[in-house]
């Protein structure tokens, strides 16, 4: 038989943590763009210094 005390316990539970899951998202999310931008920087650097060498060296 079920627990209706349960049942209503995590039901709340679920209902005060379905906004702090979303925030949660979100900021993974802003976290992932932000690496990816990182990311991609990184690759063109890299790639421009090997293309074209002693070319836009840091001064």
């Amino acid at each position: 038989m079920k627990n209706p005390w349960m049942s209503a316990w995590l039901s709340a539970a679920n209902g005060l943590m379905a906004p702090a899951r979303g925030q949660i998202m979100a900021e993974m999310q802003k976290s992932q763009r932000q690496m990816m931008l990182e990311w991609q920087r990184l690759w063109i650097e890299s790639c421009m210094a090997l293309w074209f060498p002693g070319g836009r060296g840091k001064r």
